[in-house]
Parts: structure tokens; C-alpha cells; sequence
């Protein structure tokens, strides 16, 4: 049960580091590309141009990221767990506790052994 544990904070350890470093990478490319783009266009035209051009580009992809964000849909809610019916009440009071617990054991779903 602790090596499962180990394992899958390992994996899930492995798979945060290689995502930062693939977030790395795209702002290092990013950084790259703005400043090519900056140096065409500050020499193709004006340097407030380019700066007008870059800025509105960045803000676009914001405000794209931003709506895709919302568009995702509703998180899906959690499972609710069934209300079991009471047992008759024509016995001692624990007794139509254990009954009820019974019934609410009998409703749920049994996990599939692995």
C-alpha cells in the first residue's frame, strides 16, 4: 500500500517537472519569437508600430486563453449517495438503525477487485 503510494507521488512528481520544463521552453521560444518579430517590424516600419502590433497580439491570445477557460463547461458534480429506504418501524429502535445501515451498505456500488 506505501510503495503504490511512493510510486504514484513519483509519477506524479516526473510528470510536474517535465510539464515545467516544457513551460520553460515554449517562454523561452516565445521570448525569442516577439523579439524577431519586434526587429522586422521596428525596421519594416516604426518602432511604435511594432510595439502596437505586439501588444494587441499578446492580448488577443490572453483574452483566447481567457474565454476557452470559461467555455470549458460546468465541473462535473460530485456522485451523491443514494437515500436508502427505511426499514418498517415495528422494531426496537436499533434494530431499525442496523436494518436502514443494512439496506444503505446494499445500495451502494461494490469496487471491482483489481
Amino acid at each position: 500500500m506505501l510503495t503504490h503510494l511512493k510510486h504514484a507521488t513519483a509519477r506524479a512528481a516526473r510528470k510536474a517537472g517535465i510539464l515545467c520544463g516544457g513551460v520553460i521552453c515554449i517562454l523561452v521560444g516565445a521570448g525569442f519569437l516577439t523579439v524577431s518579430l519586434w526587429i522586422y517590424l521596428s525596421t519594416a516600419y516604426d518602432t511604435a508600430f511594432a510595439a502596437s502590433v505586439l501588444g494587441c497580439g499578446y492580448m488577443g491570445i490572453g483574452l483566447l486563453v481567457i474565454g476557452l477557460i470559461g467555455f470549458g463547461g460546468k465541473d462535473p458534480e460530485p456522485p451523491r449517495a443514494h437515500a436508502a429506504t427505511a426499514p418498517p418501524a415495528d422494531g426496537p429502535a436499533m434494530m431499525q438503525a442496523f436494518l436502514y445501515g443494512m439496506q444503505a451498505g446494499s445500495d451502494t456500488q461494490k469496487p471491482k477487485p483489481q
